[in-house]
């Protein structure tokens, strides 16, 4: 007789009705939120790539076998002392990459769009510093989910407030908000800026898990948001936004 493998907690916590979709929901954002990067990134383990943005952790840190020249950018010192164990280091912006033309074979950009004032330049940028037949990932929100769209409207001091005492996130968390313009946060215009930039290739890729699961009759609204999102007229309601595009 088979074993019956134990619910996820995620799972375990859906009303009964939507587990099966919970499941689903789960496993598509274990694969996009940690295995797809991985996979793109299995070719360049010998290659020159740039982490747009590196914060202070980065998925490429768990590529197998390890990449072997990576470098970060950021325009925070800070998160390049605490940053992922990069041997290459630098500060700037990604609308002005300090770097010289055709540099990279890869540039790879998380939670880092949503941020930008000029995403225009961001795109061009990227195309300028990648070698003929380089690749990109950029992986952010989506404006059109209910959780995110706020945030272009909201100040620093009240979405500081709120991660504190409604999300009770802890201080790192807290300490990490930035302003987030949203330029470039819909399917149509990020295309639009990367399709001018001279990109090709461009695939878009959307997934996410309800935000809050408390109390329970939020949380099941949230998975019928989720269904209604498998519309494709209504996938803007997904909370990431994901594109690969090539030079």
């Amino acid at each position: 007789m088979e074993e019956t493998k134990p619910l996820s907690d995620f799972v375990a916590q859906c009303p009964r009705i939507f587990q099966n979709y919970g499941k689903v929901l789960e496993d598509r954002n274990n694969y996009f939120n940690k295995r797809f990067a991985l996979e793109w990134a299995d070719d360049l383990t010998d290659k020159w790539v740039v982490e747009a943005g590196c914060g202070d952790d980065s998925m490429l840190n768990r590529c197998q076998p390890p990449l072997q020249h990576v470098l970060g950018l950021d325009p925070l010192l800070e998160s390049l002392h605490l940053g992922p164990h990069m041997g290459w280091k630098v500060q700037g912006v990604v609308e002005e990459i300090p770097f010289r033309a055709e540099t990279f074979d890869a540039i790879y950009c998380d939670s880092v769009f949503e941020h930008i004032q000029d995403p225009k330049a961001t795109c061009r940028e990227f195309y300028r510093v990648l070698k003929p037949g380089g690749k990109v990932l950029i992986n952010t929100n989506s404006i059109f989910n209910p959780f995110m769209f706020p945030n272009k409207f909201l100040s620093m001091k009240f979405r500081k407030w709120v991660k504190k005492n409604i999300l009770h996130m802890n201080e790192w968390e807290i300490k990490g908000t930035y302003p987030a313009p949203y330029r470039a946060n819909t399917k149509a215009r990020l295309k639009r800026y990367l399709l001018r930039a001279g990109f090709r290739n461009i695939q878009f890729y959307r997934w996410g898990l309800p935000g809050m699961r408390r109390p329970k009759w939020v949380f099941a609204l949230l998975l019928c948001m989720e269904l209604l999102s498998e519309i494709p007229l209504f996938c803007g309601l997904k909370h990431r936004l994901m594109v690969t595009c090539e030079k």
